[in-house]
């Protein structure tokens, strides 16, 4: 018969210990894979929000990111987009994987009133700072989901609209940025035609875009193409792609810009004016709460007008539905096509020649939607926009906001082929813009 080993209390202690050991070195090297990634983590916020865009060090990260960059020279065609700014890429993928609504928790009824506020936002905080204020203030925008469109990434724009606590708000970022592609489409390729050189010499020196130079002889600019793109591509985010919007048919969308300004009845004045399109104007597919218009608002708050949608008359403070939309989309080869940088004389233009009828637009005649920008793409130099809205609220001074209801006043159609101002012939934005719609 075979004898039971005696139980040694020696030899369990170290067995103990040495499972102790073991289980202190897996906690020692857990801790060291954690401290790891979150020092590559800040290294990486601190080289995207501390090194301008386009040095060296994001040289370095094309490179990687493309392997031969002589490929794209011999074949623009072949990739559209690649984004090849990592450090960049890396906080906005952050951002992208934690989308939800800021604020959701506080104004839950929101998704039931289908009307959406689209900002589109570049870089200009000081600006994006008082359209907030502003809009602090709209009576109607805690029930409103707001939507910052930015196409530039950094941690004062960020941390701005995070502060945001008075409405549902919602981030998202158009993906095929400057920021993101500095040094090729579509940004600026080093191998691009420059802007003012003849289509021969372009063609003698090789350059990407030589048989492409616009109406005026001119090669495209990166800066200018991107608000159409990214105009379009947002569109195209919040109507078919968004999960909170994309199956609401009664959705409507107020465009804005990061250098607009709103009056208190902004949204108020939208929805009197959308509830009684119907009756006023049927046939409009943009109702608009802004004007260029100077108009009496002691004694005019509720008069409302209708035309032909004119772009540099109608273009601020406008809103389309899904059925506008879908118009805007079946004639996306028009717009896109169209050798015009500028979005609104592209809508005028694809409105008047590919629409089933021309724009016609229900616009309030005192605005309520301002623009105070004097910098940005055309004008550069100091900003300050205090001065501007202390002006705007001066004007504002006596209005009577709040109408009960609202009258037309019929005004003379104006009907203006729009030329094409350039900047808008190369392929590549051709077909990229047409990319956000099939």
């Amino acid at each position: 018969m075979k004898k039971l080993r005696r139980f040694n209390p020696f030899r369990f202690n170290r067995s103990l210990k040495l499972i102790f050991q073991i289980f202190v070195l897996i906690l020692i090297l857990s801790l060291f894979t954690f401290v790891k990634f979150h020092y590559s983590e800040s290294r990486a916020v601190k080289a995207a929000t501390s090194q301008p865009i386009g040095e060296a060090a994001v040289a370095a990260a094309a490179v990687a990111a493309t392997g031969n960059p002589q490929n794209a020279k011999k074949n623009p065609e072949v990739v559209l987009v690649q984004p090849i700014n990592d450090s960049i890429l890396y906080l906005i993928n952050k951002k992208k994987l934690n989308v939800k609504i800021q604020n959701e928790q506080q104004f839950p009824n929101f998704i039931q009133h289908r009307l959406v506020i689209l900002i589109q936002i570049h870089n200009r905080a000081s600006y994006l700072n008082q359209l907030i204020q502003s809009l602090k203030k709209v009576k109607g925008i805690d029930e409103t989901l707001v939507i910052f469109s930015h196409d530039f990434y950094s941690d004062e724009l960020n941390t701005l609209v995070e502060s945001v606590d008075f409405c549902p708000v919602l981030q998202i970022f158009y993906p095929h940025s400057i920021q993101l592609n500095p040094d090729h489409f579509p940004g600026q390729d080093p191998n691009d035609c420059p802007r003012d050189i003849s289509k021969e010499n372009a063609k003698q020196t090789g350059c990407l875009n030589a048989d492409s130079p616009d109406a005026f002889g001119h090669y495209r600019e990166a800066e200018f193409t991107q608000v159409k793109h990214h105009w379009l591509w947002k569109l195209s985010y919040v109507f078919d792609k968004l999960e909170y919007t994309k199956k609401a048919a009664d959705l409507a969308v107020l465009l804005l810009e990061e250098d607009y300004y709103l009056a208190p009845d902004a949204l108020h004045m939208l929805k009197l004016m959308r509830q009684q399109k119907s009756s006023l104007c049927p046939q409009c597919s943009i109702v608009s709460v802004g004007s260029y218009e100077t108009s009496d608002y002691a004694t005019r708050s509720s008069v409302v007008s209708t035309n032909n949608w004119i772009s540099d008359k109608h273009n601020m403070g406008m809103s389309i539905d899904r059925e506008a939309w879908s118009q805007l989309k079946a004639c996306a080869e028009t717009f896109c096509k169209f050798d015009d940088y500028n979005w609104d004389w592209s809508l005028q233009f694809s409105g008047m020649t590919c629409w089933k009828a021309p724009i016609q637009v229900l616009y309030a005649r005192t605005s309520r939607v301002f623009h105070i920008g004097q910098c940005g793409i055309h004008h550069k130099g100091t900003c300050d926009p205090s001065k501007i809205v202390e002006d705007v609220n001066k004007r504002l001074a006596g209005a009577k906001f709040f109408p009960s209801e609202i009258s037309l006043e019929s005004v003379g159609q104006i009907k203006i082929m729009p030329r094409p101002n350039g900047g808008w012939s190369d392929p590549r934005d051709h077909k990229l813009c047409l990319s956000f719609i099939q």
